[in-house]
């Protein structure tokens, strides 16, 4: 037991994993290249060779971390420039005030830290830089606060180039922020794919089971369980499609037809909507909503055309449409029924709430229905 514990213990030091692809293997190579070969130049032309050997090994690491890893809470502007800052300036006045040696310099690293968590731009890299300068030198006793700049500029250019560079090469930075999703309704209720899922408080106890800093957000982390979430949900349900439980004997208007006849079909059909249908094309939808809109704004829709009351920026399906997209559309936004067109956009049917309801009920009980049926074939 304790010897496999131990050969457990020793598969833990092993290579953690590295870029997902060859593609972001090179990405981040010409990068930190390209960032170097930019940022230290600039440096060294403009406040020279030696204050660019001083502050570049820092600046180097800096420049892995924003280009290798840019969506990392670490390797964002703030956290690049602040950290930078503030270690810069810690390191030349502990320097000056207590010395220039190594228990001095590994001081200002642990008071790096600490202002850098306090000042949210905690940034590996800067520890380096607080120890780098320090341990003093000519160069320090020369300029001391006057190096702030030199560290300002160069981080500043350093995040330039991550800017372009990584949006360039499809890596978004700055990190995008989670966007809370809008309800339809405008109520305070969660949306209806959410209400059984992962709650924040969730989120906050995994982070907090793993123990120590991990180099996620609870945004970046709910984002990619929903996606692993979306992707098993279409491996395991990617077989319905919408043309399968779509409705085809479909009614519809034209744009020139009369409110009425267009209120007839509502109520002998039971219906929410209607497609607008110009030459087998479809150019709007009637709804209820846009009915009762149209008594409060003509106090009668009735005697009006149904192109004049229509909504004309309709949302639709494809035909190969996979359930997991029919469920976000549904229930999520909150649409009770979706027209489904064709690759020509021609209409081909109409998807509804109680078409998913039937197929949901046909995923539930077909398990049960294949047990019986093995039961029979058994007896």
């Amino acid at each position: 037991m304790k010897a496999a514990a131990f050969g457990a213990w020793l598969h833990r030091l092993a290579p953690c994993a590295g870029p997902s692809s060859n593609r972001d293997w090179l990405r981040a190579v010409l990068g930190c290249g390209f960032a170097l070969g930019l940022c230290m130049p600039l440096c060294a032309w403009l406040f020279g060779v030696d204050t660019m050997l001083r502050i570049g090994p820092p600046l180097a690491a800096s420049a892995l971390l924003a280009i290798a890893v840019p969506s990392s809470p670490l390797a964002q502007p703030w956290s690049l420039l602040g950290g930078n800052l503030v270690a810069a300036l810690v390191g030349l006045l502990l320097g000056h005030w207590l010395g220039h040696s190594w228990p001095q310099a590994s001081l200002s690293m642990v008071v790096a830290v600490l202002l850098m968590l306090g000042l949210r731009c905690l940034h590996p890299p800067s520890t380096a830089m607080a120890f780098s300068l320090a341990v003093g030198g000519p160069l320090v006793d020369q300029h001391l606060l006057h190096l702030l700049l030199p560290v300002g500029v160069a981080s500043l250019a350093l995040i330039g180039v991550a800017l372009v560079y990584n949006n360039l090469t499809r890596a978004p930075y700055p990190r995008k922020l989670a966007v809370p999703a809008s309800n339809p309704h405008l109520t305070a209720d969660p949306l209806p794919g959410e209400r059984l899922g992962l709650h924040a408080d969730d989120l906050e106890s995994a982070l907090a089971s793993a123990g120590g800093f991990v180099d996620v957000t609870p945004e970046d982390l709910e984002r990619l369980l929903l996606a692993a979430e979306k992707h098993a949900s279409e491996r395991l349900l990617g077989g319905i499609r919408a043309r399968d439980i779509m409705s085809r004997d479909i009614r519809s208007v034209s744009p020139d037809a009369r409110i009425e006849e267009a209120w007839g079909l509502l109520d002998k059909h039971h219906l929410k909507a209607l497609p607008v249908l110009d030459r087998g094309h479809l150019v709007g939808i009637l709804t209820l909503s846009d009915l009762f809109r149209g008594q409060r704004r003509l106090r009668s829709p009735f005697g009006q055309r149904v192109g004049n009351l229509m909504t004309h920026r309709v949302q639709s399906l494809r035909e190969d449409a996979q359930l997991p997209e029919l469920i976000q559309l549904l229930s999520d936004q909150g649409r009770h029924c979706l027209p489904v067109v064709d690759g020509a956009g021609r209409l081909v049917g109409m998807l509804s709430q109680t078409d998913l309801i039937a197929a949901f009920r046909h995923l539930w009980l077909q398990p049960q229905v294949q047990a019986e049926r093995a039961l029979q074939v058994a007896v």
